[in-house]
């Protein structure tokens, strides 16, 4: 008999210990295909994302850096000049570029040649006037050409990309560098369109934009750069005036400056001036007849490149900035590559006012009976701060950097001569508190006065006061020899030198000697303006400058802090206001257009002879600016004019630059105390 204990069928389950059972298993099951599916799809996504970071790799490694260039890069650099460097002035003028020989100023496009625009365009990008940077058909056909060559021999590039290569230039020295410059390109190419767009107004004239800064930007052969450069070299003319077989000749220029060039290669040169002339009748820009009459003849020798600026600007504008990579403030390659704009405190308006004004007076004083040298050898320099800043606002270092590169303004040191008598009678009233109508003695000059004058008996041309006691403004005025040196005396050479090192006029002590007291030491005219400028400042003085900011890249790398020191007190830089203003009124400068000009405007400044009248000065000062003058042969000890002095020599082309300066350098009263105005009564 079967036991009942084994029997499913005799004995039911009350508990449903099998069900339970047979769902434990199918939930086991289906917990474990749940399980190998969650598997299965943890392994798609991390092969997806794994895919996905590969390829955000393989980007970013090609593309990252184009990426970040586009986005620091400024479009406006495009219409800029192309130039290692370019110097503009407070304005904001463009001023120069650097290399300093050739014209690499852009060229507007109403001053493009019509058939130079339709030469180019039917040579270089066909479709430029409709693409939005990037020619999709001109890429596709450069890719099947690089594909079949297996190498990136052709780019597709269209006038945008070329003028984004250019002015970009974006380092190709390997092949993956070369892709990332067309990834550059690529990008940069319709932010460039639409930024054209934007700031021409028009998506046209952002076209004719592109397409002038694309003809400045690129070479031309025989080292030209820009279309103003070339048209000048081959023809002689203006690029607003190349006829159709010229223009084709340059658009035949682009892609083979050296092997199309007409002075090389006369054969290669027609056969890429005729290839271009067939596009363009091709695509109906000109008639058949005028295809064939498409001629041109370039010089007989290239023109050669002119220089830009004076010389004399460019030379002092680089040994300041050498000075700012000695001390750290630049990078010692800040001329690699990326573009330099060196922002000067020059106002060019004042700069080409004072070269003028420097020049006639030069011409009119060699054309002069009693001239001593020959026409061409008299130098001269200008030298104009302001005196808010201590900026120089000019710099005039001669008259010609070719035939002497010399700066007379910035690096010639010269007798200071009368030029340096107020710095005495600054010392002398702030040592002693005296004032400008205090008296002091022109009588004879004892031993201890005199010095190494002692014996010396100034001839009367040179004592213009008699020997009785006068204020010290007429000391001042009439530039009298013996009240200096009695001032001298009486203030000691140490505060007077104190006072020269404090406003820099010498950097090591002078000689111990009375003669120095009679200005027989020598500086230059730029330090002699800003020791000046104490005066119109209130007793402060401030370093000259010239480099007020640079941007490499378009980023601001350098920006000048200047810092003032006070060196006298402001009541005495407004007494020696007071006696200077009164050197114009009846002093040395006043039969020589001083006192006319004074009725005018308020300045004040002081004249300057050398004995033997080897140099000239003058050297004055309104409320915001002050001018040195200084006239001379380069070589010294020799006499510039019969008769001559600073009052008739250098005063003219003071008073000249002070006349036409801008309306927004004022003329406002310059701080003088009650002493002041009692000699101006006494004067008059």
């Amino acid at each position: 008999m079967e036991s009942p204990y084994h029997s499913g069928a005799d004995y039911p389950d009350p508990k449903g210990v099998a069900a339970r059972v047979a769902r434990r298993k199918k939930s086991v099951a289906s917990a474990g295909r749940r399980r190998k599916q969650i598997i299965r799809r943890r392994r798609r996504q991390f092969r997806t994302r794994a895919f996905w970071v590969l390829v955000l790799l393989i980007l970013g490694y090609f593309a990252g850096a184009p990426t970040w260039r586009l986005l620091v890069s400024d479009p406006d650099w495009v219409f800029d000049a192309d130039a290692q460097g370019s110097l503009v002035d407070r304005n904001g003028s463009l001023y120069m570029t650097w290399p300093e020989y050739g014209d690499r100023r852009p060229v507007p496009f109403d001053e493009l040649s019509e058939h130079l625009v339709n030469a180019v365009i039917a040579r270089e990008d066909q479709r430029f006037r409709r693409h939005p940077g990037v020619d999709p058909l001109g890429i596709a056909r450069a890719a099947v050409v690089d594909i079949q060559e297996r190498s990136l021999t052709q780019g597709g590039s269209t006038i945008t990309m070329q003028l984004v290569e250019v002015v970009y230039r974006y380092p190709q020295d390997s092949t993956v560098q070369k892709l990332r410059a067309k990834i550059f390109e690529l990008m940069m190419a319709p932010r460039l369109e639409w930024h054209a767009s934007r700031k021409a107004g028009s998506r046209e004239d952002g076209k004719k934009a592109l397409l002038a800064a694309y003809l400045s930007r690129i070479e031309y052969g025989n080292r030209t750069l820009g279309i103003r450069e070339a048209a000048n070299c081959y023809f002689g003319k203006p690029a607003s005036e190349l006829t159709l077989g010229e223009s084709a000749y340059l658009a035949g220029l682009i892609r083979g400056p050296s092997v199309n060039n007409a002075y090389r290669n006369p054969e290669k040169a027609r056969g890429a001036r005729d290839a271009v002339v067939l596009r363009m009748k091709d695509r109906g820009m000109i008639t058949k007849q005028e295809a064939d009459g498409a001629t041109f003849y370039v010089r007989d020798a290239p023109v050669p490149k002119k220089r830009r600026g004076d010389g004399f600007t460019s030379a002092a504008v680089r040994r300041e900035l050498d000075q700012l990579v000695a001390d750290g403030e630049l990078p010692v390659d800040y001329l690699g590559g990326d573009p330099v704009k060196i922002h000067l405190s020059f106002d060019f308006r004042i700069h080409d006012l004072a070269s003028r004004s420097l020049m006639n007076q030069i011409t009119r004083i060699e054309a002069t009976r009693g001239f001593r040298g020959s026409a061409g050898q008299l130098q001269g320099a200008v030298v104009v701060i302001d005196n808010d800043s201590g900026a120089i606002l000019t710099s005039v270092g001669g008259r010609n950097f070719d035939r002497l590169s010399y700066d007379c303004a910035l690096q010639g040191r010269r007798t200071v001569a009368s030029a340096g008598k107020p710095f005495i009678y600054a010392s002398y009233m702030e040592t002693r508190g005296h004032r400008a109508d205090s008296l002091l003695s022109n009588a004879g000059l004892s031993a201890s006065e005199a010095g190494d004058y002692a014996g010396f008996r100034f001839p009367h041309e040179t004592e213009l006061l008699d020997e009785g006691e006068h204020p010290l403004w007429m000391g001042l005025a009439y530039s009298s020899n013996r009240m200096t040196l009695r001032a001298g005396a009486q203030t000691g050479m140490i505060p007077w030198q104190k006072l020269l090192r404090q406003t820099e006029l010498i950097d090591q002590p002078l000689v111990s000697e009375t003669a120095m007291w009679l200005g027989s030491f020598a500086v230059r005219p730029v330090d002699l303006a800003a020791a000046y400028s104490v005066f119109p400042r209130g007793g402060k003085f401030i370093a000259p400058y010239l480099v007020e900011r640079v941007d490499i890249a378009g980023r601001k790398y350098y920006q000048r802090h200047t810092s003032s020191r006070r060196v006298i007190s402001s009541d005495t830089s407004a007494e020696v206001t007071a006696a200077l203003r009164e050197v114009l009124t009846v002093g040395t400068a006043a039969h020589h257009g001083g006192r006319e000009l004074a009725k005018r405007k308020d300045v004040a400044g002081k004249t300057g002879t050398s004995d033997g009248v080897f140099d000239a000065w003058f050297v004055g000062y309104g409320s915001d600016v002050t001018v040195a003058v200084w006239l001379g042969f380069p070589e010294g000890n020799r006499t510039i004019l019969e008769g001559g002095t600073g009052g008739r020599l250098a005063f003219p082309v003071w008073k000249s630059i002070i006349e036409g300066l801008p309306k927004e350098y004022r003329f406002d009263p310059i701080p003088m105390l009650g002493a002041g105005r009692r000699s101006l009564t006494m004067a008059e």
